[in-house]
């Protein structure tokens, strides 16, 4: 076959080898559709793709099905190909697969770069594409935000005189709603506008901002901020990646007079983060103006523990602090925080968790001797936001805090043994069952594929044994599925065993047959699975040198034929 003719089938597809990496994405290894190992080499790659675009070229076949038929099996080992021969792509798809080939925005990748940079890169990228996603449908986001004083309760429990009737009074000090809502105006440029009305001892004020943000081809973003309301300002904030682990921030805030007359409270921020090692980052904020404070600060981050220090010098607030998170994987998270303060320790502990697939939840318990003991409530729903701070005492009063502590572990045990594991309980079950749905329906698209591929290839396998003679490397017969070492030959009408003598002819070249890829011989093209979830095995009886040989492989071994150890 002339390679002029495969560089003209190339150069007629590129627009589609280009524009459809999805179609790829239907579960088979790409290692797997040009039958070598993930350890090959640039030249075994090279040299799989051209055998294989020989094997599957459409003009080696008259009948029009079989020729559109090979054409896309032509296609499949091209898309392969494309990626495994580019190293940047292929070592995304190592990591992350197909869906990481689809992510917009990649930096350069290389194969030196460890699996665990590319897979950061990803999820960063991943959150951003979600994120533009949630924009495009202009998805509102807003808070509910309700203090409730209930010290008198407390009061009244620990008071001294036992004749006097048990009447607290429950208020409301502060109730505060706000609404947003995020338009993309292009995939660089955001608009926002929210709203937020409030009352706090029954005196209401209200205010209205809107902001532009733009994202730099550098990864650096700027926003401009504009409130109107109570509070009249005008900010700007600039954020940029100096480095892979040096990042920096400015931002500028100038308050109006009412009218906006004339300027009154001018102020900035700089701040900056550095990433001194894998886990472990530093930071340094400094803030001028009427509040203005310097502050350093340490992250440490493991995954499982995270532990925070601080220590801001300020002209209002002093003071140094550790938090400390304590990840229990899929369970929930714990919480601990100590400030010292000026006027002693504040100390907040708490636990927040994931209750359902859309909702977290959390409570906090925070007690000072300047603040007296405080319960804060916080549900999350996708992008709305409900916090509820309840004041239980204005002294350190134990029973305030075994309170604080007690109630919120109570109530959530009985939410959720009486709603949310009945609810979770249905939704598993409701994406178990479409799971299972989309795996019959792949297997059956899957089941298509391979008896297309076979009948493309039947067709060329009697050249191929007229070519081995016989004395060559003959397949008898082969089946994959559930087999057993005494079953292999005995189940051949078995719906769990599929025939697939064909496609292994069909890859035998030279009296040999080397398929070195390590995963599911279900990904091989000509093959399904018929069993999903099942071990599976692959029986070849084959005849070489007129003498027959049997092996049983194991799903995922490289198969090596002819072997003398396979001999009858």
């Amino acid at each position: 076959m002339a390679s002029g003719d495969d560089e003209n089938y190339e150069e007629n597809s590129s627009d589609f080898f280009s524009d459809e990496l999805h179609s790829l994405d239907s579960g088979r290894d790409l290692y797997a559709v040009l039958h070598i190992s993930k350890d090959a080499d640039v030249t075994t790659i090279q040299q799989a793709y051209r055998r294989l675009t020989l094997l599957y070229h459409p003009d080696k076949h008259t009948d029009p099905r079989n020729k559109q038929l090979a054409m896309d099996l032509f296609i499949q080992v091209k898309k392969a190909y494309d990626v495994l021969n580019d190293p940047q792509k292929r070592a995304i798809y190592d990591v992350v697969g197909m869906k990481g080939l689809k992510a917009e925005g990649w930096e350069v990748v290389s194969r030196t770069k460890t699996a665990r940079e590319i897979l950061e890169e990803y999820e960063r990228l991943a959150k951003e594409r979600e994120e533009r996603r949630f924009n495009q449908i202009t998805n509102p986001n807003g808070s509910v935000h309700m203090t409730v004083n209930l010290t008198d309760v407390f009061d009244q429990m620990n008071s001294s005189d036992e004749d006097s009737e048990f009447s607290p009074v429950i208020e409301m000090t502060e109730f505060t709603v706000a609404q947003g809502i995020d338009i993309p105006l292009t995939s660089q440029d955001t608009a926002n506008i929210t709203a937020v009305v409030s009352t706090r001892n029954g005196r209401g004020t209200g205010s209205f901002t809107t902001s532009f943000r733009r994202v730099l081809a550098d990864l650096s973003w700027f926003r401009i901020d504009l409130n109107f309301g109570h509070n009249n300002l005008a900010a700007f904030r600039y954020f940029r990646r100096l480095t892979q682990k040096l990042h920096a921030s400015v931002a500028a805030t100038i308050g109006l007079a009412d009218g906006g007359s004339a300027i009154i409270t001018p102020g900035f921020v700089f701040s900056i983060t550095y990433q001194l090692s894998h886990h472990l980052t530093s930071s340094l904020e400094w803030k001028t103006g009427a509040d203005s404070f310097m502050k350093g600060g340490l992250h440490y981050d493991n995954q499982k523990l995270a532990v925070s220090g601080a220590v801001q010098l300020g002209l209002v607030n002093t003071f140094g602090a550790i938090d400390s998170v304590y990840r229990v994987p899929n369970v929930c998270n714990l919480r601990c925080s100590l400030k010292l303060f000026v006027f002693g320790p504040w100390i907040e502990y708490g636990i927040d968790r994931q209750l359902t697939k859309y909702t977290h939840g959390s409570a906090t318990v925070a007690i000072s001797s300047r603040m007296g003991v405080l319960l804060r409530l916080k549900f999350m729903r996708g992008s709305q936001a409900f916090t509820f701070p309840l004041q239980l005492s204005t002294d350190i009063i134990p029973s305030a805090v075994f309170y604080a502590t007690a109630a919120p572990v109570l109530a959530y045990f009985i939410l959720d043994r009486l709603i949310i594991r009945p609810f979770t309980r249905s939704e598993q079950e409701r994406e178990q069952k479409k799971r299972e749905d989309e795996a019959r329906e792949k297997q059956t698209e899957r089941r298509r594929e391979a008896m297309n591929a076979q009948e493309v290839l039947r067709s060329l396998v009697e050249q191929i044994k007229d070519k081995e003679g016989s004395q060559g490397l003959i397949i008898l017969e082969g089946r994959y599925g559930q087999l057993s070492s005494s079953s292999s030959t005995t189940q051949e009408n078995s719906i769990k065993i599929i025939d697939v003598t064909v496609p292994l002819q069909a890859l035998v070249k030279d009296s040999n047959l080397r398929i070195g890829t390590t995963v599911s011989k279900s990904n091989l093209t000509g093959f399904y699975d018929p069993c999903i979830g099942e071990e599976k095995s692959l029986f070849i009886k084959y005849s070489f040198g007129s003498q027959i040989h049997t092996v049983l492989y194991k799903d995922v071994d490289p198969i090596v034929l002819p072997n003398r150890d396979h001999l009858v």
